[in-house]
């Protein structure tokens, strides 16, 4: 199973932290490829939930019928 959002977002703020620490155990480039791995993963995700999103609306608005949208005027 794939990290949750959050998971991620906790995961690049350690390593983060970890760089600006200037870590010994950890050189800053590996830091650095680990934060743009885990920032470009993230932004996958964000795309890929904005694109389910507006999907589910373009198919709620196609399923509505034309009398519900003139309910109420008379």
């Amino acid at each position: 199973m794939a990290p949750s959002l959050l998971d991620l977002m906790e995961e690049l703020l350690q390593s983060i932290e970890q760089r600006d620490a200037g870590d010994p155990d950890a050189p800053a480039w590996e830091a650095s490829a680990r934060i743009q791995r885990l920032e470009e993963e993230l932004a996958r995700r964000l795309h890929d939930t904005d694109a389910e999103r507006g999907a589910v609306a373009v198919a709620n608005v196609e399923t509505r019928r034309p009398d519900e949208a003139f309910a109420g005027i008379a």
